[in-house]
C-alpha cells in the first residue's frame, strides 16, 4: 500500500512539475510588423516575436532545411509578414514550407521553444 501511495505521490509531483505552454489557437490572419523574428522552435515548428505577441506554427510534413537556414520568413495570402491560421508558408533558404497550426503563445514559451 505505501508503494502505490509513493508511486501516485511521484506521478503528481510530475505532473504539476511538467512546463505548461499556453497555447490557443490563432483564429484570424496577423499582419507582423517589419521587426518581427522568426526562430527555429524544434525540428518541425517555428516561434515568432512581434512586439509583445508570440506565436509558434508548426509544419506537419517538416521543413527539411529548417536547422540549417538563416533566413526564415513568413507568409500567407502571398503577402510576406502575414500568419493566418490556415494557407501560411515558412521560406527557408532553399524551401517552401506549409504551415498547418498556428498557436498564440506567451514570451516563456517562446523562449522555452526557441532553446529546442
Amino acid at each position: 500500500m505505501k508503494l502505490l501511495s509513493a508511486i501516485a505521490l511521484a506521478a503528481a509531483l510530475t505532473v504539476t512539475a511538467a512546463p505548461a505552454f499556453a497555447a490557443d489557437p490563432l483564429s484570424e490572419c496577423v499582419d507582423l510588423s517589419a521587426s518581427h523574428v522568426v526562430r527555429r522552435a524544434g525540428e518541425n515548428a517555428v516561434a515568432i516575436q512581434d512586439g509583445a505577441q508570440y506565436y509558434r506554427a508548426e509544419m506537419r510534413y517538416g521543413c527539411s532545411d529548417l536547422g540549417y537556414s538563416a533566413k526564415l520568413k513568413i507568409s500567407a495570402d502571398k503577402q510576406e509578414g502575414r500568419l493566418c491560421p490556415q494557407g501560411s508558408k515558412l521560406a527557408t533558404q532553399r524551401d517552401l514550407c506549409s504551415i498547418s497550426r498556428v498557436e498564440k503563445i506567451d514570451e516563456q514559451a517562446f523562449k522555452r521553444y526557441i532553446k529546442r
